[in-house]
């Protein structure tokens, strides 16, 4: 068996691009997948980072920004509490 490869944390710009992608995927999944796609396809992300997105993508809403806050760098940590903080408010609100 194969060993699993950590992922190198996401750089802010990276964490741009998966912030977009989640923002995209409400409204548009397929879209959001051929956006992935061709990301990946540019080399956006190394192959653990691909498959540590794709595991995102999979997650509940309520626990992607904790998950997404693990996968960042820390100059990316600041982004994701900027870019999902209105998130994590709506869904305290809302329950």
């Amino acid at each position: 068996m194969k060993p699993s490869v950590a992922p190198e944390p996401l750089t802010p710009s990276q964490i741009e691009l998966v912030l977009e992608l989640l923002e995209l995927r409400q409204l548009a999944p397929r879209e959001t997948a051929a956006k992935f796609n061709r990301l990946t396809q540019v080399g956006a992300f190394s192959e653990a980072q691909q498959e540590a997105i794709e595991i995102l993508f999979a997650l509940d809403e309520d626990e992607i920004p904790d998950a997404l806050f693990e996968f960042a760098d820390d100059d990316g940590r600041n982004l994701v509490r900027d870019g999902l903080a209105h998130e994590a408010r709506l869904t305290f609100v809302t329950r």
